[in-house]
């Protein structure tokens, strides 16, 4: 709607056009039988509607503009660069520019904030760690470097058990801070208060000033999560915009794919098409046995890379709760959840009960006929998903590429459970890694 402005330009524009014919009719009866006088009075007053016409035109554009430049930007942020301002220098032009710049990250005045956040940490005591979407360390303040002997840059991973840390992480996710006790790698433990900044915004871990004192961690302690609360069964009828689901790779040492021990697993959470890197896992396991070369050049995962890791009994229990209460997404989900109960077998575990699992080989296939049976080293060319570094990779193209075809299957009308699964019949899987 316009504003007040436009409407009294509107009835000022208004009053001059019937001014202006007031005075042609006036004219037109004070010139008579003038003929000369009379076609050049009314040639002026043809102007001067002329010129009103135009300023009309123009203001009545010109404020219709600016009411789309503010309909962009009450959108979403960065919805500036959707007004057409390029070629345009008039003012609404230049503020829809101004506003496209500002609204980009790399002008968020990026050098104040990184002071400000290094201000912030080096103002407290306690030890301090930012860390991105990605598990590294942002900032730190002099005390975290000390206590953990690490730097900017750095994996977390290298000074704490990451599945501990992603443990507790998950229970900050969209809440208050918590407190938690991780181990470090060294097996010693210290307490943290960890608050979640949001989706992408990284993650803060406050490690308490005892820990600080001792520099090497407070002892044993028994590690005491919150146990996971009982879920209700995931159902046909749940939309797949809210459903929680992670994206699962398994690798094994066997000579052919889903052969053999399991050597490493990494999975990555969602929920609908929104993929959370932070909660995340990326496990080397020690299969006791070598890893075979045709399974090496398959995945990148040597004898060596796995030497020294822990056996599959031990980071069983991580794996179990990363996939608990989640539907399990993955070219070639099923052998990759048949790997794993295989290996629980084989570790004289108790039969694990596998969650419900959707394959995205067979998703993209029953999409585009022409992804059927299509490798995921295919299906990250054909969907341009960005390209990653390392064997675990594939758990982060594989939940990207899940992102995606559930965008799919939504501009398909696909929208529940129940309906994806109904869209999968008779569709076909891909081996797993």
């Amino acid at each position: 709607m316009m504003g007040g402005a436009w409407r009294v330009a509107m009835v000022g524009l208004a009053v001059a056009a019937a001014a202006l014919a007031f005075l042609g009719a006036e004219i037109a009866w004070m010139t008579g039988s003038n003929q000369a006088a009379y076609i050049q009075d009314m040639a002026v007053a043809g102007v001067g509607l002329l010129a009103l016409w135009a300023a009309f035109a123009s203001l009545s554009r010109h404020f219709r503009d600016l009411g789309r430049l503010r309909d962009t930007l009450s959108g979403l942020p960065g919805r500036a660069a959707a007004f057409p301002s390029r070629g345009r220098n008039d003012e609404v032009g230049q503020l829809a520019q101004a506003a496209t710049r500002s609204s980009r990250p790399d002008r968020a005045m990026p050098g104040r904030l990184e002071k400000s956040v290094s201000a912030m940490l080096s103002l407290t005591e306690a030890p301090t760690i930012l860390l991105n979407d990605h598990g590294r360390i942002e900032r730190l303040n002099p005390a975290a470097a000390r206590l953990l002997d690490t730097e900017e840059g750095a994996d977390i991973g290298q000074s704490l058990v990451r599945a501990d840390l992603l443990r507790a992480i998950e229970r900050a996710r969209g809440g208050d801070a918590v407190s938690a006790v991780l181990r470090r790698t060294d097996n010693t433990e210290v307490s943290v208060r960890i608050a979640d900044l949001g989706l992408n915004a990284g993650v803060v871990l406050a490690f308490s000033g005892r820990n600080a004192a001792g520099a090497a961690g407070v002892g044993k302690f028994t590690l005491s999560l919150r146990p996971a609360p009982p879920a209700e069964p995931l159902g046909d009828d749940d939309p797949l915009a809210v459903l929680p689901f992670v994206a699962l790779w398994v690798a094994t040492a066997g000579a052919e794919p889903g052969e053999g021990p399991v050597v490493a697993v990494g999975t990555m959470r969602l929920a609908g098409a929104r993929v959370f890197r932070t909660v995340s896992l990326s496990i080397l396991i020690d299969p006791a046995t070598p890893v075979a070369p045709e399974a090496a050049a398959r995945h990148g995962i040597t004898t060596e890379t796995v030497a020294g890791a822990r056996p599959f009994a031990e980071v069983w229990p991580a794996i179990q709760e990363a996939l608990h209460h989640c539907v399990v997404v993955g070219v070639g989900v099923d052998p990759a959840l048949a790997a794993l109960a295989r290996a629980c077998e084989n570790a004289d575990l108790p039969p694990p009960a596998l969650p419900p699992s959707l394959d995205l080989g067979a998703l993209a296939g029953a999409l585009d006929p022409a992804l059927a049976g299509a490798s995921l080293e295919r299906l990250v060319q054909a969907f341009q998903l960005s390209p990653g570094n390392g064997p675990f990779a594939a758990a982060l193209h594989q939940a990207e590429l899940a992102a995606r075809l559930l965008v799919q299957l939504d501009q398909r009308g696909i929208a529940t459970h129940g309906q994806a699964r109904a869209l999968l019949a008779g569709g076909t899987t891909a081996p797993a890694a």
